[in-house]
């Protein structure tokens, strides 16, 4: 293999409590409201099932935004080589056998998996999180198919997440922002130093977008950590294409690059993957390339003309992924009127993210959708008079009907329910 072998690491004690899971769809939208600190329930866990994580090397993929992206750019990209590869995503719009990348598995693989493997942490008196569960059962998925190379995306921060039980052989930091601030901290650089553990000694570790202040601290943490880092626009460049898409410049030029997946940050994101797999030693072939354009994802700038209006479907839910939403739709739609339906989380920077919706849009529609207590309540958005409220399909269908009429850009964004619900709604209006 090109990549280094892989490391035992020792595997500490740890309290025992109650595991208690019922729907497996429902576990994993939960995953990121119940969090628990911590990796030694995840090891011991992984032990009592043969360390499934340390038979196939991993590329972790964490940040604030964009991660999804560039997994699935790195995972259709080595498949298209020859590579044995899987690939994990979270969270999921719809259903839950969205967060898994592996030719042949099956939805149903995965839930039954994780019942079995529920079974077992239950009988052995084992308290994981939901999403200890849910990577638990991805590792022994993975391990099943004797995969070569997963490529995973972190769930939250990089420290304390399951899948930093891996053994990367890369790793990726896609962008840098406020985010999850009640476990990573309330600066860049406290949230960098909590994303910096998923690089390790000696490997490559890959820096994106990254504001400057975030920047000085991966840098200055990196010196005990000992990654080597390779950062965007200075060891490898994005240029924009003179004629579309834009050009990858690193031990390779390759031009001009024209991705499905709208918006220029994405640019970033495949060379971000582009350039990964050149310092892996993993060939740029055309059918590689190939690959990588033809990469897409749902409610990624995903754009839908329903009766003369497009709709346009975002899962920006926090402030950094709206401020580039907001840069994206008017190069895309120029000098039209931008309506939003949004809902919002109020474990994100929500008043920021609010103060972004009123200044970037010609009318703002809040929809109340009470869905497990992460939503920001109606009562809250009261107090901003520019916010209209929507209740139901009733006003939405008289809504639509303005749009058409005002020739407006309608966009559903704000967290993953909001856009699961605007494409019932657009579906119904077809």
């Amino acid at each position: 293999m090109i990549w280094p072998g892989l490391c035992n690491k020792h595997v500490g004690s740890y309290t025992i409590t109650n595991l208690i899971i019922k729907e497996m769809d429902e576990i994993a939208q939960y995953s990121d409201t119940i969090v628990k600190p911590g990796l030694k329930r995840i090891k011991v866990f992984l032990t009592k099932l043969g360390n499934p994580q340390k038979k196939f090397a991993t590329i972790l993929v964490g940040g604030t935004n964009g991660k999804g992206s560039t997994v699935s750019y790195l995972y259709h990209m080595l498949n298209a080589i020859g590579i044995k590869v899987g690939g994990y995503l979270s969270p999921h719009l719809t259903s839950l056998n969205e967060r898994i990348l592996i030719p042949g598995s099956s939805p149903w693989e995965l839930k039954s998996l994780m019942k079995e493997l529920e079974s077992k942490a239950l009988h052995w008196g084992m308290d994981l999180s939901p999403f200890e569960l849910l990577t638990s059962a991805v590792f022994v998925l993975f391990n099943n198919y004797s995969i070569d190379l997963a490529i995973m995306e972190v769930g939250m921060g990089g420290r304390w997440d399951a899948t930093n039980v891996s053994h990367p052989v890369a790793s990726i930091i896609v962008s840098l922002g406020l985010d999850h601030t009640q476990y990573l901290g309330h600066t860049l650089s406290a949230i960098a130093l909590e994303k910096l553990p998923i690089g390790r000694k000696g490997r490559p570790l890959l820096l994106g977008n990254i504001p400057l202040g975030g920047l000085r601290a991966f840098r200055e943490g990196n010196g005990a950590l000992g990654a080597v880092l390779q950062e965007w626009q200075r060891d490898f460049f994005v240029l924009e294409h003179k004629e579309q898409g834009f050009c990858y410049v690193g031990d390779q030029v390759v031009s001009p690059l024209v991705l499905k997946l709208e918006g220029r940050h994405q640019w970033i994101n495949a060379s971000l993957a582009l350039r990964t797999m050149e310092v892996l030693g993993f060939p740029l072939t055309r059918q590689a390339l190939d690959a990588l354009q033809r990469v897409w994802l749902p409610a990624r700038m995903q754009v839908k003309e329903v009766g003369g209006v497009p709709v346009v479907f975002d899962v920006a839910h926090n402030p950094l992924a709206l401020r580039v939403l907001l840069e994206s739709l008017p190069l895309r739609f120029p000098e039209r009127p931008l309506w939003v339906f949004f809902q919002l989380l109020k474990d994100k920077p929500w008043q920021e993210a609010l103060k972004l919706l009123l200044g970037g849009f010609e009318r703002a529609f809040f929809v109340d959708l009470p869905r497990g207590g992460r939503e920001v309540p109606g009562s809250w958005i009261m107090a901003f008079d520019q916010v209209e409220f929507v209740k139901g399909r009733d006003e939405w269908d008289l809504l639509f009907q303005e749009a058409r009429d005002r020739g407006a850009v309608v966009v559903f964004t704000g967290s993953f329910g909001m856009v699961r619900e605007g494409m019932r709604w657009v579906d119904g209006a077809e």
